[in-house]
């Protein structure tokens, strides 16, 4: 496992979740987890008749196939490859729409974390969230790429007045819109226990950061956390797609559960 630079550095259990909530007559959520590269996705897609989920799978399977043929040609990994991943899924977007009139318009977010030997990486546009559970804390380590949350960093609105703000959903970048568009991308330092959450926006309709924490700490596995995440936030709200993935990281020696991934 030291030669293989593929190989995640941590025993993962993952579990995913999505459901289309209660006001909704489709899912335009996209989630895919795979196991060779470790690899996990959420994607939620906007834009018009059947738009909205065609983008949102263009992103997620155009990620996973960008990064497969990386691992097979011995390409190292890295945030580098994320991003080069990420321009390809826009590409792909942006000439489907060239394609197909009726779907001109349509765009995505996109959340990934690629989890290898000598790292853990992590590449973002949009406003689907990845949350780190720590010790009972948790920290969203990506940024929301929309005009509220952008206020909000420069100092112009609270994060109060965020919450409720007319045009909170209103997002600066995605994949799909214009050609040039640029992406967040970070080297996540995983510790032992560490959770990942990577969640549409439609979860955090129902649920706070705490309410994660809890739903999350109460489950045995990974799978149980997702599903629990997802009904109780269409429980409380439903106004949107609902999607989870968790995954649990533990040192490779470790006795905890692991899942068989490569699911959509």
């Amino acid at each position: 496992m030291k030669g293989d630079p593929w190989a995640p550095s941590w025993k993962l259990d993952v579990g995913v979740h999505t459901d289309v909530g209660r006001a909704r007559q489709r899912n335009e959520d996209a989630a895919k987890v795979s196991t060779t590269p470790a690899l996990l996705s959420v994607a939620d897609g906007m834009g018009g008749h059947r738009g909205g989920d065609r983008a949102s799978n263009i992103a997620v399977e155009a990620l996973h196939e960008y990064v497969r043929q990386a691992q097979e040609q011995g390409v190292k990994p890295g945030e580098d490859l994320l991003y080069e991943a990420f321009e390809t899924a826009n590409v792909l977007i942006l000439n489907d729409a060239a394609r197909n009139p009726q779907f001109q318009g349509m765009g995505t977010t996109l959340t990934a974390m690629l989890f290898a030997n000598h790292g853990t990486f992590l590449a973002h546009v949009g406003d689907s969230r990845a949350w780190r559970l720590r010790d009972g804390e948790p920290v969203q380590i990506t940024d929301d790429h929309s005009l509220v949350a952008e206020q909000v960093r420069e100092g112009s609105l609270t994060e109060e007045e965020a919450r409720v703000h007319p045009s909170r959903h209103v997002l600066s970048r995605v994949l799909g819109f214009m050609a040039d568009v640029t992406f967040d991308t970070m080297t996540v330092d995983v510790q032992p226990d560490d959770t990942y959450v990577l969640v549409s926006d439609g979860l955090e309709r129902g649920l706070e950061a705490n309410d994660i924490v809890r739903l999350v700490q109460a489950e045995a596995n990974a799978e149980d956390a997702a599903r629990s995440l997802v009904d109780t936030a269409c429980e409380r709200d439903g106004g949107d797609n609902i999607t989870a993935i968790v995954v649990r990281c533990f040192a490779l020696d470790s006795e905890a559960l692991t899942l068989e991934l490569d699911r959509v």
